[in-house]
């Protein structure tokens, strides 16, 4: 199952990138670079859903329709 999702990105003004993901609000990221925080906070979302999924709880829907392309 895949699933796509808004990202909210800020920086604090020291280096920190944070993302947040507002259809899963439990989940908050941080790194020294977009790449990594991105990537921390996929990693969380989607150790997050299997944990919900596994408990029976629901799934958000995607609430983003995207493409991704690498150059």
């Amino acid at each position: 199952m895949k699933r796509r999702y808004r990202v909210e990105v800020s920086s604090d003004g020291t280096g920190w990138i944070s993302v947040r993901v507002p259809a899963v609000p439990e989940v908050h990221a941080e790194a020294h670079t977009l790449e990594q925080a991105l990537q921390f906070a996929a990693a969380s979302v989607t150790s997050h859903l299997k944990s919900a999924a596994e408990a029976g709880r629901q799934i958000p829907d995607s609430d983003v329709d995207a493409i991704v392309v690498e150059i």
